[in-house]
């Protein structure tokens, strides 16, 4: 077995643009900085009560050279109109605008487009001091640039460039600086790079194991893309406990959501762009959407699962940690067969990359699974939101994925919160039911300041935080999306820590942790009871009941691979829930067993084996007791 070690060292990472292609990269980035600069002035002359927004999100399409110039010369004369005191800033697009349009000489686009730069960052600074990581050089054959910068190298050049440009991104955010202007070109044509189909390579951070990350309740911040881009991604205090989510959001006031899907899927190329710029400093994820429908169900399941596997895989290909699929519009046999097809095609570090299944709370499911027929002589409906969200832990663990959502989205817009709907009892059981099988958990929809604290006392381990509840501005009348608030994140942040260091908070986290045990097997078996008092009964948690129990179960973070640690838990723990499961000399026989494959870091092996005694898929239930 050959064991690659990343080394990280100086390195000149080069990329080199023609000319056509420089003079698209110019006008592209001049019309997003412009659509950034409207957002940071949109913010400072309305407020979340005044703002209005009539036209609604317009799909990008694909555009000749021309047609894109013209597209942005619009935008410019728009943006003069509303910001008659931003004339500055105004003019110099329009020269770099026009300079570029015309493809003349080299020198001109130069100085037009270095202007442009440096007029928009004294406009929206602070302005950069110190000397630049990248070079940047215009030539007749195009637009060089080079970036020396500690950073994994990679054999191929053009992965070696973005490896270089995310490390670049890292470097301004850590020390909290402004990029400098060498260094905005040069994330430019990394976009161009990306774009081309470049894939980001290296490692990337996972969602962890429940009960052992440093932050059992990740807040998913979720954006279509730019605001991650302008916000999220910039202030490394943004990312702590965070999943880096990007999702269609905006669907209007008018609309149901059986007519219109509440979230849909972002545009792949800004996904590549958030992924690039997070780095390692956070997990993200994206959505795909619910099933394409062509006549029956079973005729369309082809279609649908290789379609949604081959968007789930490329997706993946940049380092994300999670793509998240809905289930509606089917049985629970049929999302079983979907989920299970999906499981087989999407191609990921199964490992370590997460499969999500969404189920909304208002949706009802018939249960036609074979043993639910046998049970009651014939399918049942799933309608209250306790039974849909008990029966999608039963689909999702059936179906090998890894993740369960519920979400609460309705008619109604914005949405109530799901926390609101389900009821503490009712969150709380969904959350420890889906431990228990060994899955993520997270919740969504209608989420202010004031909801966060429910979710975080359940031990959920992610909730969906966006849109026009609490990141972005949206026009009231229309439903429109207006700028996102980047701002809002420190506030989310802390009342989630907050939440998360109060009595129930730690006693959420502490019963996390311990279902997590018990699904793996590696719980003694005489801190089973105290696992079910802790659920059983959340309003009489006491300081001296959560230190008892954090006495007697290992705590602290997962720092290695989560199956190498699953398999030290199991093999730590002197009296295992997992010997009581299979007689003790069957455990004997399996404890070798884990060891060799630990040894020889056989995760596919390790997998096999510890999955074989994790907690059987119909664990007995208990009813929590408080109301």
């Amino acid at each position: 077995m050959v064991t690659l070690i990343s080394r990280t060292q100086p390195d000149i990472a080069t990329v080199h643009v023609p000319p056509g292609a420089t003079a698209h990269l110019i006008v592209e980035h001049l019309g997003d900085l412009l659509l950034r600069a409207d957002a940071v002035l949109t913010r400072e002359r309305f407020t979340f009560d005044t703002f209005t927004k009539a036209d609604a999100y317009q799909l990008p399409v694909h555009e000749r050279f021309d047609a894109t110039v013209a597209r942005v010369r619009s935008d410019l004369r728009a943006f003069a109109h509303r910001s008659p005191d931003r004339s500055e800033l105004s003019d110099a697009f329009t020269w770099a605008l026009d300079a570029a349009a015309q493809r003349g000489s080299i020198a001109d686009t130069e100085t037009t487009y270095r202007a442009a730069l440096t007029v928009f960052t004294g406009a929206f600074g602070p302005e950069p001091t110190g000397d630049s990581l990248a070079q940047v050089r215009f030539a007749s054959h195009g637009l060089i640039v080079d970036l020396q910068i500690d950073h994994p190298r990679r054999a191929d050049g053009a992965e070696n460039y973005l490896t270089a440009v995310s490390a670049l991104t890292a470097r301004r955010r850590d020390a909290e600086e402004n990029i400098r202007i060498d260094e905005r070109i040069a994330v430019r044509a990394g976009y161009w790079l990306l774009d081309r189909g470049v894939h980001v390579r290296g490692d990337f951070p996972s969602w962890g194991t429940s009960g052992f990350r440093d932050v059992q309740t990740y807040a998913s911040i979720t954006d279509p893309g730019e605001g991650h881009l302008a916000g999220t991604t910039r202030y490394l205090g943004f990312l702590h406990g965070v999943i880096v989510h990007v999702e269609h959001l905006e669907r209007g006031v008018d609309r149901s959501r059986e007519e219109l899907e509440p979230y849909r899927m972002p545009s792949p190329r800004t996904v590549a762009r958030v992924r690039l710029h997070t780095g390692d400093a956070a997990p993200t994820s994206s959505y795909i959407g619910r099933p394409l429908l062509d006549g029956t169900v079973e005729d369309s399941l082809i279609k649908t699962s290789r379609t949604f596997a081959a968007a789930a895989s490329s997706l993946l290909a940049d380092g994300l940690a999670e793509v998240k699929f809905a289930v509606e519009r089917l049985t629970a046999t049929e999302a079983i067969t979907l989920l299970r097809a999906l499981a087989q095609e999407v191609r990921r570090d199964r490992h370590a990359q997460i499969l999500a299944a969404a189920f909304n709370i208002n949706t009802p499911i018939l249960d036609d699974r074979p043993e639910t027929v046998a049970e009651h002589g014939e399918a049942v409906w799933a309608r209250t939101a306790e039974q849909i969200g008990l029966l999608g832990v039963q689909i999702v663990t059936e179906g090998g994925f890894d993740k369960v959502t519920w979400d609460g989205t309705a008619d109604t817009y914005p949405s109530r919160c799901i926390t609101d709907q389900l009821t503490p009892p009712v969150a709380l059981t969904l959350v420890h039911r889906a431990h228990e099988h060994g899955l993520l958990t997270y919740f969504s929809a209608g989420f202010r300041f004031a909801n966060i604290p429910d979710a975080v006392v359940t031990g959920v381990d992610g909730i969906g935080i966006g849109g026009a509840q609490i990141l972005r501005y949206m026009d009231k009348t229309t439903g429109n999306h207006g700028p996102f608030l980047p701002d809002n994140i420190h506030r989310i942040l802390a009342v989630r820590d907050e939440a998360a260091a109060s009595l129930h908070g730690r006693a959420a986290q502490l019963l996390a942790r311990l279902d997590r045990l018990h699904f793996e097997g590696s719980i003694e078996t005489h801190t089973e009871p105290l696992r079910q008092e802790l659920f059983t009964a959340p309003c009489d948690r006491e300081d001296t009941k959560i230190d008892q129990l954090a006495q007697i179960s290992p705590a602290g973070v997962d720092t290695e691979h989560p199956l190498i640690a699953w398999a030290r838990r199991l093999l730590d723990s002197p009296a295992p829930l997992a010997a009581t499961r299979v007689g003790t000399g069957e455990w004997l026989d399996h404890r070798d067993k884990l060891n060799r494959a630990l040894v020889a870091h056989d995760l596919v092996g390790l997998s096999d084996l510890l999955h074989r005694i994790s907690a059987p898929h119909a664990v007995k239930h208990s009813t929590p007791t408080h109301t």
